[in-house]
């Protein structure tokens, strides 16, 4: 998540209102940009809902105005959502909050959500095959993957090079350790390339 730190401050703040569960704020994608929730709700399930939410066209049209604001009220609890720029803060609270404590406070947060500036995270770039296979020699090799590594950053970057690098690990791997290992590695690096 990218957040600055005003904006995980405001969040925290308002999970310290009296009868307030918990809160995130995402953005049209579904991607959760700060959450502040106890440790017992499923991180997945929240990104979960949020998703669900970001891909809901008649959501987007309920919510797209500067202001928008949408009350849920359940039996075990509730659910207030805010329009904060281009995202919206998802705050879940029991019925036994003081309505006009939550307004207030949910108003003043949203303000400290803009100041903030929150703005979504660029996803991670994926990792090279090469880097994948770097990767997966240190994990199966450990204390003995210096000269598998120094095989593979020889290997040029072409799908045949990497192949080639692979069956060069593989032997290496057969030589000094043993068969059983250097099959395992074999077809792990072998699973990475797609063959």
């Amino acid at each position: 998540m990218s957040t600055a730190p005003q904006g995980e401050a405001a969040l925290q703040q308002l999970g310290a209102v009296p009868g307030v569960v918990g809160s995130l704020v995402f953005d049209a994608g579904g991607q959760v940009l700060a959450s502040a929730f106890p440790p017992v709700f499923d991180a997945g399930g929240l990104r979960g809902l949020a998703e669900r939410l970001g891909a809901d066209g008649y959501f987007h049209e309920w919510m797209a105005a500067e202001d928008a604001a949408l009350d849920l009220r359940y039996l075990d609890g509730n659910v207030a959502v805010r329009t904060v720029d281009r995202s919206w803060l998802l705050v879940l609270y029991t019925a036994q909050a003081n309505a006009q404590l939550l307004t207030m406070s949910v108003t003043q947060v949203v303000r400290r959500l803009r100041a903030a500036g929150l703005r979504p995270q660029a996803p991670p770039a994926p990792a090279s095959p090469l880097d994948r296979l770097r990767t997966a020699v240190s994990a199966e090799l450990g204390d003995h993957a210096a000269q598998a590594l120094e095989i593979l950053n020889a290997a040029g970057p072409s799908p045949k090079d990497l192949l080639q690098a692979v069956a060069d690990v593989e032997k290496l791997t057969r030589m000094f350790i043993d068969k059983k290992k250097a099959d395992v590695v074999g077809r792990r690096l072998r699973a990475i390339l797609g063959k």
